[in-house]
């Protein structure tokens, strides 16, 4: 299975109701093809000589694919928006709107050409029931898949281990290989200075605050994306929770003590699945959930036994994510449904590959519902 061979294979777009309660902002349509949402974001706000807290979206979009997503800015004029150009860029459907937030939208829609596989009915069929909700490669680092690592040395508060692993951990595949393996086995860190490319900015900017001690170094980079190596770890738990779990269960069943995610006028609320309860999770084809590990996580029946366990073999536990020397970055943790659920899934077979077609609600992976789709062949 080939996938983003061309971005053109992987088309992505975004379904979001505009809200119109304050109507304080410009909201637009972008179409991208090969850009990094918060690359394009900063680059946006440097053209429209605004800071970045103005803009908001929604989510991040695959950066090698075309994918159309709605942007807000605050305090610009429809014609400074308008009069943007950038490359492989194009903005449509400028309105007044509410500003967009993380999580505002529904899902997403995709357009996915699949090379050098093969499909069948039966295939289609299981994942339209259900598949593993895991969090998709892109969650850890396409090239180099570190940023869980460098998490879990922040919850055991190694913070000289983390750095090292965020800024030298070396794969043969990436661009910047040589430097980093020079870094990895020599710890020469003043020679690193000088060698790190200018493109490296957060690994150089750890690097000229190192000598403060990694932690302080730490600081230096921007709060988002201290929190994204948390909440990558968290996501590395969660996978091996449901891996587990799917050894015993299936994935599209709820047993007694499964925490269940149901929604009640708009919010999410939490229930346990009991015999009192099981024909209605039933009827409404809920799932059961797993924890995203925090210091407040409280696990019940089979999942408890399975993340107690993890936690024990990781060497860590749940209150570590309580981190009281970076509040900022600590977790209470929360619940994810384990089953991913596809809808208007169908697919065509053309010279080229396989053609599908299919929308994910927020917070799903295409990746990974393409790797259960194509095992299952």
């Amino acid at each position: 299975m080939k996938i983003k061979v061309k971005p053109e294979d992987f088309r992505v777009e975004e379904k979001l109701v505009v809200g119109h309660t304050k109507d304080d902002c410009l909201v637009f349509t972008v179409e991208k093809t090969n850009w990094d949402t918060i690359h394009l974001i900063k680059v946006m706000a440097r053209k429209l000589h605004i800071s970045q807290k103005r803009m908001g979206y929604c989510g991040l979009k695959d950066r090698r694919a075309v994918t159309k997503q709605k942007i807000s800015v605050s305090g610009v004029t429809e014609e400074q928006v308008y009069a943007l150009r950038i490359p492989r860029v194009t903005i449509s459907d400028i309105e007044k709107g509410d500003r967009i937030r993380i999580g505002d939208h529904e899902g997403n829609s995709f357009n996915i050409l699949v090379r050098e596989c093969r499909i069948t009915d039966e295939a289609v069929k299981k994942v339209k029931k259900g598949f593993p909700n895991y969090f998709g490669q892109q969650r850890f680092g396409d090239v180099r898949p570190i940023t869980h690592e460098v998490g879990k040395e922040f919850i055991k508060q190694n913070f000289e281990k983390a750095a090292l692993i965020y800024l030298a951990k070396p794969f043969p595949e990436e661009k910047y290989y040589k430097v980093r393996k020079e870094l990895w086995e020599t710890r020469n860190f003043e020679k690193a200075k000088k060698e790190y490319p200018l493109t490296l900015k957060y690994e150089r900017a750890l690097l000229d605050h190192i000598h403060l001690g990694a932690k302080e170094a730490f600081k230096a980079l921007p709060l988002r994306l201290n929190t994204l190596f948390i909440h990558a770890y968290q996501a590395y738990l969660f996978n091996e929770i449901v891996k587990e779990r799917c050894k015993y269960v299936a994935v599209t069943e709820v047993e007694e003590g499964d925490v269940v995610i149901n929604s009640l006028d708009g919010k999410k609320v939490l229930t346990i699945a009991g015999k009192h309860n099981k024909d209605k999770i039933a009827k409404e084809g809920l799932s059961a959930a797993a924890p995203i590990v925090g210091y407040k996580t409280q696990a019940r029946g089979r999942m408890k036994v399975i993340t107690e366990n993890l936690l024990e073999k990781e060497g860590i536990r749940k209150e570590n994510f309580l981190l009281e020397e970076l509040p900022a970055l600590s977790s209470r943790g929360t619940y994810r449904e384990i089953r991913g659920k596809v809808s208007d899934l169908s697919y065509t077979v053309e010279d080229e590959g396989i053609r599908l077609t299919f929308f994910l609600p927020k917070g799903q992976y295409a990746t990974v519902l393409l790797d259960e789709l194509f095992s299952c062949v």
